[in-house]
């Protein structure tokens, strides 16, 4: 339920932060949106309300039904069309959202699904709405950016790159995710370790790699993940993989049965809250894309401590800083390699206590919530406020033309 907010209305922008998947899908944009909503729906500068595609209502919260990825009419619309089941559903959500827009009249509708921002814009036309378009540009988008009056770039990298291709800077800024991340180090000893690997139900006698990512080949490469790992000599780690089913996971299941025995690895879909877990549980992260928005898997392992392989390219240097272990991953033999070098002082207390502070101190919602907030003004074309006024951006976080 929204509710009613007229007072608040008048004195800070109305957001609407909207995303389709919401509930009932594990990825990084979902993530997203849930910590987005909670950082930001007690600040004074903005009034954002949360709108999903399936869940229960609550304060400024609300789900519209809509087609969802998971269900069969996605599914076969899918098939019938070449398209992508999760494309689908964002593309209908834009015409789910039309009683709400016309309803909350949004200052701001803020996003990170294109094909949702796509609907949104013909219809904004058609309509002669008056809200702004923002989309956090987390699939890296190169071109088509003129329906948008915002866009978000992850990392400077990532702006550049767009730039590069004629993207107009004006529109374009510079402000990653923004993260839950604690301001302490907590570790792990021995001996909780081993009792939550128990009760996880992983080995407590070897080193365990985890991938947190979308279980497919085509963009995460966890074909190429299986196959490296099956060429390290054992006793070799048991890999953990754990994301969100796809049409691509049962030939993944299929492949590591076959190069890692049923003993050497594990995959799993879980709850949103059940990953730390398992990622504390583990002595290795790995994420073998060639690219990416800026990665939250990759973020919330390294603010745990782990150390995390990675292809190495401007947007993984950006998100590890000077702590992460990166090769050239197009290659053969290449991550395992990185396996095999691994140094113990990699695994020290130490060294994961550096990693998690680069984290915080980069990408965690105390260091960007103000920055968000001016964002969101700025779009709304709204004045900063004493609330919402940013610190400071530190080099390379917050830059616009």
């Amino acid at each position: 339920m929204l509710g009613s907010s007229s007072s608040a209305t008048r004195s800070a922008p109305r957001v609407l932060l909207v995303c389709s998947g919401l509930e009932h899908a594990r990825r990084g944009f979902e993530s997203f949106a849930r910590e987005c909503f909670d950082a930001l729906r007690d600040e004074p500068g903005i009034h954002i309300e949360l709108v999903k595609g399936s869940g229960a209502a609550g304060v400024r919260e609300r789900s519209l039904p809509t087609v969802r990825r998971d269900h069969a009419l996605a599914r076969g619309l899918g098939r019938a069309l070449h398209a992508r089941p999760f494309r689908l559903e964002a593309f209908a959500f834009g015409f789910s959202l039309q009683p709400v827009l016309a309803r909350r009249r949004p200052a701001v509708v803020y996003l990170s699904e294109w094909d949702t921002a796509r609907v949104l814009a013909v219809t904004r036309n058609l309509l002669r709405q008056q809200f702004k378009l923002v989309l956090c540009n987390g699939t890296l988008a190169a071109t088509g950016f003129d329906h948008l009056d915002r866009v978000q770039d992850l990392t400077p990298a990532a702006r550049d790159y767009v730039i590069e291709r004629g993207a107009n800077p004006r529109r374009h800024m510079v402000l990653p995710l923004g993260f839950h991340i604690s301001s302490r180090f907590d570790a792990l000893s021995d001996s909780d370790r081993r009792s939550l690997r128990k009760r996880l139900g992983l080995p407590t006698d070897r080193r365990i790699i985890v991938s947190v990512a979308a279980l497919n080949t085509y963009h995460k490469r966890l074909d190429y993940v299986i196959n490296e790992l099956a060429v390290v000599p054992q006793p070799r780690p048991y890999l953990l993989l754990v994301g969100q089913e796809e049409e691509e996971t049962e030939g993944l299941r299929v492949l590591a049965r076959d190069r890692l025995g049923q003993s050497g690895h594990s995959i799993r879909t879980v709850p949103a809250d059940e990953v730390a877990d398992l990622c504390r549980a583990s002595d290795l992260f790995v994420l073998a894309s060639l690219f990416e928005g800026l990665p939250r898997a990759l973020i919330e392992a390294s603010a745990l401590g782990l150390p995390c392989l990675v292809h190495s390219y401007p947007i993984t240097e950006f998100a590890l800083g000077p702590y992460g272990l990166a090769g050239d991953l197009r290659h053969q033999g290449a991550l395992a390699r990185l396996i095999l070098e691994l140094s113990d002082a990699e695994l020290s207390y130490e060294r994961a206590a550096k990693r998690h502070r680069y984290a915080y101190e980069q990408f965690s919602w105390d260091r960007l919530r103000a920055q968000y907030v001016a964002m969101l003004r700025d779009a709304a074309g709204c004045q900063p406020s004493a609330e919402s006024e940013p610190p400071a951006p530190r080099a390379g976080m917050l830059h616009r033309a």
